[in-house]
């Protein structure tokens, strides 16, 4: 413990407020350094908490230099000689230091609440919104004060302005610190530079700076705009545990930010608490501190400006948001695209409409709270649009009911009512919404929006004019069977195939519950999987049929790519037999039927009748499918093969029937 007594005079500063204490008092301070004290450590060494009666008793942090550090009497010098000399609430303050021998050590102001950096690496706990963005704009007065306010002739530029280096008061009032690195320079103009060897911190260090040598406040600025994309986004500067091209935050998060793809950059932790104004103009301020010419990047001023003007505006959203308002916020930064909003709570009725076979989607109950149709693409229709169109009810089943809903320009769409009380939590419902926020494939049909409440679920996508796969290969009795060509056949396949590939190798998601009847052919006669995700949105709904899909696929939540896989077996089973996965007769199986012919009988009784049409080498290829079929609908996961396994072989297949055909054409000219 520091007293009074034991502070020896001045001799390295002038100010007087700057104390030299004894290393005894020192040791006393931090008993012997001990490792039970020790609050942080950094560049320069070890911080440890201590305690000093001196005017009036008060905490200390206490900062020893590591020998082995790469600073020395340089850094220590100068953060004594500057922070002496600054006095500012957003500027750490300096009570003394101790040069001792080999010794090096600063007394500073106690800050309970750590650095910046600690908040945002917590991932139990952490700053809301709102604290951070009071936060941004303490740190930014402090370096203002620095480049312009110091009352001195000469600026003063931070070069080391970081996370870790802005500390947090009882308050979470921002305090910059660590001016070991500090340089002083002309005022009068904001990009004069002074020549110096380049010194900083890897990740935060201005480019401009690091290849010419020459350092200007807006190097402070750059550095400054990498601490803001790390409050937004929760990462660190740095990070080589992700994948190469993520290690640095400040090229990646611009990447994402100039592709309109904001999401990708949040902090989960602040979903809901962002107005997507706000979250824009907040990403626009980072990207433009991080200029490449430093003559267009702002100054600390009008960095201070414009995030006073987005607290304020944020502040006013939160004071009128309602509960269900945050839960939609939250939603729309996974998709960029425009969000309608209409307050009414809607329901479908049963009410049938003029229009014969056709029910109309109504408004049944107008109060309540506002609800948001959360569009996936520029989408041209609102709620208050479907809440007066006729729809035919065209499916029910356990977990939905699906509707062709025509609206007034004759565009048409279907509208799938999920039934209440099978859905996750709020927060996993994100979580797998956001997951198709990037979904971008020829062979998938995304929906064109979604609708979450706690009393309805919609899922809105293209009508596909087109039948499904499922009402293409099996019809009714009575019913003439479509011709359906060996190379029609093989196109679809091989159509699924490719977007699965795409989920489960480029976005990482599982379809979930594949089967014949969701997926189309649109009108390039290119196959389409529809309802991607949809039953992974549901809690502990089961599949009601055990033949249509893996079976150890119990419930729709256990879903996986080799549930997927399997799945994909059984469209191409169902293609080759024209048979139904999901039979009249109890206890069919078409994996198991096709198992049971003998292999001398398998071209004569498994295949359809009608490829018996097609060319004799064209068995072969059949035969091949099958095998691969087989290979999918294993009844042991692991033995199944990865879905780009599968369409390596399929396209194998089929560049080989096309060199074939090309060899005939030659040999026939």
């Amino acid at each position: 413990m520091l007293t009074a007594k034991e502070i020896e005079p001045i001799s390295l500063v002038l100010d007087e407020r700057c104390q030299h204490f004894s290393l005894d008092a020192i040791r006393s301070a931090t008993e012997n350094f001990s490792e039970g004290l020790v609050i942080g450590s950094g560049g320069f060494g070890k911080v440890y908490k201590g305690h000093i009666h001196h005017r009036s008793a008060s905490h200390v942090a206490i900062k020893r230099l590591d020998l082995m550090s790469n600073q020395g009497s340089p850094e220590f010098r100068t953060e004594i000689e500057m922070l002496s000399k600054l006095r500012h609430c957003n500027i750490v303050s300096l009570i003394g230091y101790c040069n001792e021998g080999k010794e090096m050590i600063l007394v500073y102001d106690y800050m309970p609440h750590g650095t910046l950096k600690d908040w945002l690496s917590k991932a139990d706990d952490s700053l809301t919104w709102l604290q951070r963005l009071r936060i941004c704009i303490g740190a930014a007065r402090g370096l203002e004060y620095l480049h312009t306010g110091t009352g001195t002739q000469h600026g003063i530029v931070h070069r080391d302005v970081k996370s870790s280096n802005i500390l947090l008061d009882d308050n979470f009032a921002a305090k910059v610190s660590d001016f070991g690195l500090a340089k002083i320079g002309p005022t009068n103009q904001t990009c004069t530079y002074v020549s110096t060897g380049v010194k900083g911190t890897f990740g935060y260090m201005d480019p401009y700076y690091f290849y010419t040598e020459k350092l200007t406040r807006k190097s402070d600025v750059y550095s400054f705009g990498v601490v803001l994309l790390e409050v937004i986004s929760g990462r660190s500067a740095v990070d080589s545990t992700l994948s190469e091209e993520q290690w640095g935050l400040a090229p990646w998060a611009q990447g994402r930010i100039k592709e309109g793809k904001l999401g990708r950059i949040i902090d989960s932790r602040l979903t809901g608490q962002i107005s997507s104004n706000c979250l824009k103009q907040f990403a626009g301020l980072a990207c433009r501190c991080l200029n490449d010419q430093p003559n267009h990047r702002p100054t600390m001023s009008e960095i201070i400006a414009r995030l006073e003007l987005i607290l304020s505006l944020e502040e006013r959203l939160e004071s009128s948001m309602t509960t269900e308002d945050k839960f939609i916020n939250k939603l729309k930064f996974f998709f960029p695209t425009k969000i309608q909003f209409k307050a009414s709570k809607w329901m479908f009725s049963q009410a049938e409409s003029s229009e014969a076979g056709h029910k109309l989607i109504n408004t049944i109950d107008t109060s309540g709270t506002a609800h948001q149709l959360i569009h996936f693409e520029a989408s041209s229709f609102t709620v208050e649009d479907l809440r007066h169109v006729y729809a035919k009810l065209i499916y029910k089943g356990r977990y939905w009911t699906s509707y062709r809903a025509t609206m007034e320009n004759g565009d048409q769409l279907v509208v799938r009512r999920m039934k209440k009380g099978l859905f996750w939590n709020e927060e996993t419902a994100l979580e797998k919404i956001h997951d198709l926020k990037e979904v971008c494939h020829s062979n998938i049909l995304m929906p064109k929006a979604y609708y979450y409440s706690k009393d309805e679920t919609l899922y809105i996508a293209e009508w596909m004019k087109k039948r499904s796969v499922s009402a293409i290969l099996h019809f009714t009795e009575g019913q003439r069977p479509k011709r359906i060509s060996w190379s029609t056949r093989m196109g679809i396949v091989i159509g699924i195939t490719r977007g699965l590939v795409h989920l489960h190798t480029q976005q990482k998601i599982v379809h979930g519950y594949l089967t014949s009847g969701n997926v189309f052919i649109d009108q390039n006669n290119n196959p389409v999987i529809a309802d991607v995700q949809l039953s992974l949105l549901t809690d502990d709904a089961r599949p009601k049929f055990s033949s249509n899909h893996a079976p150890e696929l119990l419930k729709f939540k256990d879903a996986n790519m080799k549930t997927d896989v399997y799945s994909l077996g059984l469209i191409m089973l169902e293609l080759l037999t024209r048979k139904r996965a999901i039979s009249s007769k109890k206890g069919f199986n078409l994996p198991s039927w096709v198992m049971s012919i003998p292999r001398e009988e398998m071209k004569s009784v498994v295949f359809d009748k009608e490829l018996d049409r097609e060319k004799s080498d064209i068995k072969q290829d059949m035969v091949r499918v099958l095998e691969i079929a087989m290979s999918c609908v294993s009844f042991t996961p692991n033995t199944r093969p990865k879905v780009e396994e599968v369409l390596q072989q399929l396209e194998e297949i089929l560049v080989t029937d096309e060199k074939e055909t090309n060899d005939q054409g030659v040999s026939q000219g």
